[in-house]
């Protein structure tokens, strides 16, 4: 009976863990931004964004060589979320790594990441808060606008905004 008892506390224990995890949480916002996004007729792909926000926590454009020397592929972007349980993103980081050391270059946190048709529907009142949140959330998260996004970094660190 013990036996029992401790594979049934495992056993939910683990499904806990895997339903409480990130790939959960982008999981349920995907399909959650899919099934909104349907009832208003646009698609989270064909949203246009602004990294106008983005935190840089380097002059830009740089003058150090370890970092204008940096190739593209050296920039990583990287998650930031709460917690690892019910995970929320807050945002993403972009550092460089060269040599097993590793720079923070920039910032964006995801109450930064605007989408003009988003706010629109917001300021109608047809969208939330919460669900601007939602669909942002997914619209960072996808593939494409991640490499976008260090597409940027890249550029703004080379060149710099103007």
């Amino acid at each position: 009976m013990i036996e029992l008892a401790l594979i049934l506390a495992a056993l939910f224990f683990f499904l806990a863990s895997a339903l409480t995890s990130r790939p959960m949480y982008i999981l349920s916002q995907k399909f959650y931004s899919k099934r909104v996004t349907k009832h208003y007729g646009f698609r989270v792909s064909d949203l246009h964004y602004s990294y106008d926000q983005m935190v840089y926590f380097i002059s830009l454009p740089t003058t150090l060589p370890y970092i204008r020397d940096a190739l593209k592929e050296d920039l990583i972007i990287e998650q930031d979320y709460s917690s690892y349980f019910f995970p929320l993103l807050k945002g993403i980081k972009i550092s460089l790594k060269q040599k097993n050391e590793k720079l923070f270059l920039a910032y964006l946190p995801i109450g930064n990441f605007r989408l003009p048709h988003l706010d629109k529907l917001q300021q109608e009142g047809t969208i939330d808060e919460q669900t601007y949140l939602r669909i942002s959330t997914t619209k960072l998260l996808q593939r494409d606008t991640l490499q976008e996004v260090r597409e940027e970094v890249y550029k703004q660190l080379q060149v710099g905004r103007y």
